[in-house]
């Protein structure tokens, strides 16, 4: 069976499918909304169906760092129980809102209610209140999102509601003063504010029709592999909040990994939770996960705080950079390219690894013994120096006697990124490295 698995991967090598050229921005909902650094659903659909013979029957899928959801979806295409947990309220928000009611017809009612809500809507007050509003939105803007905040509050069904939530978020993110060029919040120019004119209800509205009828593709393909009954996935889907670091909560054993670390594309990681954090405010926070530990509205940069490498402690990072590079190879051989005097460049970066170990630990005890990974990563650049993830991850995974079954290179062709970046060079590549846990 690993012979024919073999010969599935190489084909896709060989023939450049895993590049997904061809990749439709509306395929498995991937525009609903443009969370940092999203996967391409085609490339994880191609190398889910070359494994999925060699999986048992009612395999659970797990994806630890979930962001938008995209691994779990390109997974439920094969009719796997999907689990997926993110440390990012709205990373939660987003992916249950892809993952729950695929009810058109009741989307479209929803709809139409929300649209009449708005129209007799005659209230001009703002209904959010956080530091920087005035500096993030026109004072027009504000108005106008609070009367599509109230009439999604309208709505009585949370699994719609989640919908049009995230369909709210996209509005925010394109209509806000923020350049969205970068991930980070920057504010744009006085000019460039003064000159904009944005009518976020028509947005919305456009938004709207567009999100309904890219859930409309997106049921049909689950309907025709009879995947679909009364309007939800047949199969179990549970998408938490949680803190990979700390534990993955879950019952059930994983039969395969399907993820990519948020490894980031600067000198630290992707702001996922600043990117982020404008939508929250906005957000009923009713309808947030309850389970969150800590305050994530609390600044901006509070999110990524507890994410992966988001604290560093300069001691303790000394006391442990030598153990780490004696059992890291990949690392060793890093570090012995730089001058002593730069170490310090990369503390976050150590940071870093030391938290995904943290984290590899737990997911690796809710896997089963036969279990499949399969980690999409990129070498993002520190200091100007290629950062060796892949073979760090490699490492990682071998100390923990997981073998790295095969590997291929993509290119970054349509993946979702910064235009700009201050810090380094954008990558252009990423590594597709598929473990076998055998033992």
């Amino acid at each position: 069976m690993s012979e024919i698995l073999l010969e599935k991967l190489d084909r896709l090598k060989k023939n450049g499918e895993l590049n997904a050229k061809d990749a439709r921005r509306e395929e498995n909902l991937h525009r609903i909304f443009m969370y940092p650094g999203m996967m391409v659903p085609k490339a994880q659909t191609l190398i889910v169906d070359a494994i999925t013979q060699n999986l048992p029957p009612d395999s659970w899928v797990i994806d630890p760092f979930m962001g938008a959801g995209t691994s779990l979806l390109s997974c439920m295409e094969f009719g796997y129980n999907v689990f997926g947990q993110d440390i990012n309220p709205f990373a939660v928000i987003l992916t249950k809102a892809k993952t729950g009611t695929y009810d058109i017809e009741a989307l479209n009612s929803s709809f139409s209610q929300i649209k009449n809500s708005i129209s007799i809507d005659k209230r001009q007050t703002v209904d959010v209140n956080f530091k920087g509003i005035n500096k993030w939105f026109k004072k027009g803007i504000q108005k106008d999102l609070s009367k599509i905040r109230r009439a999604i509050q309208q709505i009585d069904n949370k699994e719609l509601r989640y919908f049009f939530w995230i369909v709210l978020s996209e509005v925010i993110r394109t209509g806000s003063n923020d350049r969205t060029s970068t991930y980070k919040l920057h504010q744009r120019t006085t000019e460039e504010i003064e000159e904009r004119k944005i009518d976020v209800i028509s947005n919305f509205y456009e938004l709207c029709e567009r999100g309904i009828k890219d859930f409309e593709g997106f049921k049909m393909k689950l309907m025709s592999k009879g995947l679909i009954n009364e309007e939800h996935y047949v199969k179990n889907i549970s998408i938490i909040w949680g803190n990979s670091m700390k534990m993955i909560d879950f019952e059930h054993k994983f039969d395969i990994l399907v993820s990519s670390p948020p490894y980031g594309d600067n000198r630290t990681t992707v702001t996922y939770g600043q990117h982020s954090y404008l939508e929250l405010q906005w957000i009923d926070q009713n309808d947030l996960p309850a389970e969150v530990d800590f305050d994530f509205l609390k600044t901006t940069q509070e999110i990524d705080s507890q994410s992966l490498g988001g604290k560093l402690n300069t001691k303790y990072i000394k006391e442990i950079f030598d153990e780490m590079l004696g059992r890291i190879p990949s690392l060793k051989s890093f570090f012995s390219k730089i001058p002593n005097t730069e170490y310090y460049k990369y503390y976050k970066t150590i940071a870093f690894i030391n938290d995904f170990e943290k984290s590899l630990d737990n997911i690796i005890l809710s896997m089963s013994k036969n279990a499949y990974y399969v980690w999409t990563i990129g070498n993002r650049r520190v200091a100007k120096r290629e950062i060796p993830n892949d073979l760090i991850l490699i490492d990682l995974m071998e100390n923990r006697n997981i073998k790295l079954f095969y590997t291929a290179e993509r290119r970054i062709i349509n993946k979702k990124q910064p235009n700009k970046n201050n810090f380094s060079k954008t990558m252009d590549k990423e590594h597709i490295l598929i473990f076998h846990n055998s033992l």
